[in-house]
């Protein structure tokens, strides 16, 4: 009988997305796998064999201590449920409690739980996470596929010319300019695909001259992505859901650096970052700071043409 593993992982898409590699990986090895996420309850049935909870109350961790045998919290150290998981889970039983620490620093052998882990900043999350299987758990069976499946009856990039664009984020510094997403579509329309915006929210988005479908559901949206042909968007959740789904995807992010690490890493992907001969000295950081304006209507157009091409 296999090991009983508690994945916590934070509440952000993207993570969830991206954290069920480990749980796809510890699954396919013959593990009883609980993944902890409050975002992706609704897409339970694109991957049946990989339960997702809600996270316990604080009250409940005696009883979720006492419930696994292993424990993987994956990008998830603010959470105050977390954190006190952590505590006592490390003072308890050491070994059998990673905390995978995701972020893309240079000097990332000095952050706290980077021994793990020993993750690379180079490399993609889900990679990170299929070589944590293979490097410190050494799991015999080993993939970068989260286990995805999709419903019956739908058919991948059933739409080939549309292409959903994605504007906004959980975060505005990360949004590329809304004049500039609106450019590039008119240019896709006339390039004969068929945009059609999916914005976070639809305050400051209701007036233009383009689709915007709504989905009471993640499930529902899902499946409308999974049958599109493309995604364009921020650097956000939606993107890694896009990949995962096998949807090419290009994606606007500030900095290179964290693209390496957090751009969509499941299928064909094109990150556009600002040019790296714009000055970003610490204190400075022009090119954090302004890295939607160094970002172009044109470079995006010709970014898109890559991934076509790809």
């Amino acid at each position: 009988m296999g090991f009983r593993a508690g994945v916590f992982c934070h509440n952000g898409l993207g993570d969830g997305v991206n954290s069920l590699v480990l749980s796809n990986n510890l699954h396919l090895n013959g593990w009883k796998v609980d993944t902890y996420q409050n975002a992706m309850g609704s897409m339970q049935n694109w991957f049946p064999h990989l339960q997702v909870l809600s996270y316990p109350r604080i009250e409940e961790l005696p009883r979720i201590l006492s419930a696994y045998d292993w424990f993987f919290v994956v990008h998830n150290d603010t959470h105050e449920f977390v954190l006190k998981l952590i505590q006592e889970g490390k003072r308890r039983f050491p070994e059998r409690f990673k905390v995978i620490y995701l972020y893309p620093s240079k000097n990332i052998v000095n952050e706290p739980y980077y021994a793990d882990c020993l993750t690379d900043p180079k490399i993609s999350i889900a990679e990170n996470l299929r070589l944590f299987c293979e490097r410190i758990l050494h799991l015999p069976k080993i993939t970068r596929s989260n286990g995805f499946i999709p419903p019956t009856g739908l058919v991948p990039q059933k739409f080939k010319k549309r292409v959903v664009i994605h504007p906004t984020s959980a975060n505005l510094a990360r949004n590329w300019q809304k004049e500039k997403f609106i450019k590039l579509a008119y240019h896709l329309k006339k390039e004969g695909y068929e945009p059609v915006f999916i914005p976070g929210m639809k305050e400051g988005w209701e007036e233009l001259e383009f689709d915007t479908p709504s989905f009471p559901t993640l499930d529902l949206l899902a499946r409308f992505v999974y049958e599109s042909g493309y995604l364009i968007g921020n650097d956000s959740g939606l993107g890694h859901l896009a990949s995962a789904l096998g949807v090419p995807t290009l994606t606007f992010c500030r900095r290179r650096a964290w693209a390496n690490m957090w751009g969509p890493g499941f299928h064909h992907s094109i990150v556009v970052t600002p040019g790296s001969w714009i000055p970003n000295i610490r204190g400075f950081r022009l090119r954090d700071r302004q890295w939607k304006k160094f970002i172009t209507v044109g470079m995006a157009r010709r970014g898109f043409e890559r991934l076509v091409q790809m």
